[in-house]
């Protein structure tokens, strides 16, 4: 054909494909060889050198005892997992992926990367001896050791804690410091019977030590064997006065176990009280309950588990628990049924009972915030009848520690919720509607300020104030206070006094309560 001025020949279709393949060849690259492994070693030296045939480059970074090699050439099918059967006593392991390889030296062995045209060489030698610290190095990371402690508490890394506290014991078991820190860290991993044993220890490396007695003394006043009277008088304004006397108790029995128990006296005056018939009469008497529950504490996953046994006149029941603890707080589930319940009037003189699905948490958010939030479903009875209410109750708090030293000062919110889905509708003798239990729905959002302090001579004090809304019935202001003094090693006795207002029973009514108590701590 003519193009230009110019003519120009078809090439035949053989000539075609062999101008082709010519480019194709002047053109592709080489094909990509796999890498070479050469080890040696002797008593005091080892070498590993890695090469291709051809120019490559390389990288390296040393990382502790991690060597990591990367090329600019894939490493195909050399055998890289025999590299530290090759090198034992140098290499203790071997990964590789694509394009490199990450080496894991035996502890004490240095390594020194020569880069070539076609790969690298690594060679291996016993790491120098460093010179042994001074005392002054010593005490400085001792200190510097506590520091990473106390931070890894604060940031809810309890078990962190632990290891790094342990190791430094190991190396100096007579450490106080080291001893009270592993006993804040037991406390806060629940483990209390621990904590105080460690506080013990650390009182017996310095007998001195205020903060170990201190808290040694607060985690058996809490969770020790004790005995506790309560009498409180209150006072529910154009309605009722109760008189209650509560003995509580607390004591350690074997594996990891507690039992605890309670038995309750209340006297109630009231002018009004409506009958499960629906008869409205005077009632001047007397009820009891009690209940008594078995603790277990799981070492391993510092779990808890509780089983509960109800009573009283004409009602009897069952709970069971158990609580999820991590390292941040804990979740809370527990099943009661045929709980006696004492809420509402009615419950009293008709002997009220309740059944409960409850989950809650707790969790800290920080050293000064911590909050809970939690959800029950609920149904209420008499012991006529077992089921004249449901509900779905609500609860939560967020609290903020403003001051951690003594005395310690809180902020709080507090929501306590109920909504009701159910209740049941009676008509009395004279065919006027009621409710047999008057459970009402309320949502009461809480503000709320307090204080507590402790003294050397054994006087403690707590306040507290605020104001509650609720959205579904009248609020107001509550203020409580108490004071506390050891009358003498393990015996204490104190008086409180509260002002609040009655949201269980709806009619936002002014409750006023005053009473004491006696401690006794075996």
């Amino acid at each position: 054909m003519c193009w230009g001025g110019k003519v120009s020949k078809a090439l035949p279709p053989r000539s075609v494909g062999r101008a082709l393949l010519a480019i194709l060849l002047l053109f592709s690259p080489p094909a990509l060889a796999d890498m070479r492994i050469a080890a040696e070693q002797s008593a005091s030296a080892a070498s590993l050198t890695l090469s291709w045939p051809g120019t490559v480059k390389a990288e390296h970074t040393l990382d502790g005892r991690e060597l990591t090699l990367r090329f600019s050439r894939p490493i195909g099918a050399a055998r890289v997992d025999t590299i530290a059967e090759r090198l034992a006593g140098w290499v203790d392991g071997v990964q590789y992926g694509y394009d490199s390889v990450l080496l894991v030296l035996a502890p004490d062995v240095a390594a020194t990367v020569t880069t070539a045209r076609d790969g690298v060489r690594v060679a291996f030698a016993p790491a120098p001896r460093a010179a042994a610290p001074s005392d002054e190095d010593r005490a400085a990371e001792r200190r510097l050791d506590y520091f990473r402690a106390v931070t890894m508490m604060e940031e809810g890394r309890a078990g962190e804690a632990r290891v790094l506290l342990d190791t430094m014991l190991a190396n100096d078991p007579k450490d106080r410091e080291a001893v009270d820190l592993l006993a804040q860290v037991a406390e806060r991993q629940g483990r209390w019977r621990e904590a105080v044993g460690l506080y013990g220890r650390a009182l017996e490396l310095s007998p001195d030590s205020k903060p170990a007695l201190d808290a040694r003394k607060r985690l058996l006043s809490e969770h020790g064997d004790q005995a506790r009277l309560d009498v409180d008088v209150l006072h529910v304004k154009d309605a009722d006065v109760q008189h209650v006397a509560r003995l509580t108790g607390n004591r350690e029995v074997r594996w990891n176990s507690a039992l605890r128990y309670m038995v309750e006296r209340r006297r109630l005056d009231v002018d009004r009280a409506r009958r499960a018939d629906g008869r409205i009469e005077p009632f001047h008497g007397q009820r009891l309950r009690g209940e008594l529950s078995l603790l277990h504490d799981w070492d391993a996953t510092l779990d808890q588990s509780r089983f509960s046994l109800f009573a009283a006149p004409r009602t009897a029941g069952l709970g069971i628990g158990h609580d999820l603890r991590d390292a941040g707080g804990q979740t809370r589930l527990s099943f009661a049924w045929s709980e006696p319940t004492f809420a509402f009037v009615e419950g009293i003189v008709g002997a009220g009972r309740r059944d409960r699905l409850w989950i809650a948490r707790e969790q800290r958010l920080s050293e000064r915030w911590v909050a809970t939030l939690g959800g029950a479903l609920n149904r209420y009875g008499l012991a006529e009848e077992g089921d004249l209410a449901r509900s779905a109750s609500l609860e939560g708090s967020l609290r903020y520690t403003v001051r951690v030293q003594r005395p310690i000062v809180s902020l709080a919110y507090v929501l306590d919720a109920e909504y009701l889905n159910r209740r049941a509708e009676r008509r009395d003798p004279l065919g006027n509607p009621f409710f047999p239990l008057p459970v009402a729905r309320r949502e009461v959002h809480s503000f709320q300020i307090a204080a507590e302090d402790s003294y050397d001579s054994g006087f403690r004090w707590a306040l507290q104030a605020g104001w509650s809304y609720d959205r579904f019935n009248k609020g107001g202001p509550f203020a409580a206070g108490a004071i506390g003094y050891e009358l003498w090693d393990g015996f204490e006795a104190g008086l409180r006094a509260s002002h609040t207002i009655s949201t269980a029973r709806g009619t936002g009514s002014a409750v006023d309560a005053a009473g004491g108590y006696l401690l006794w701590r075996h």
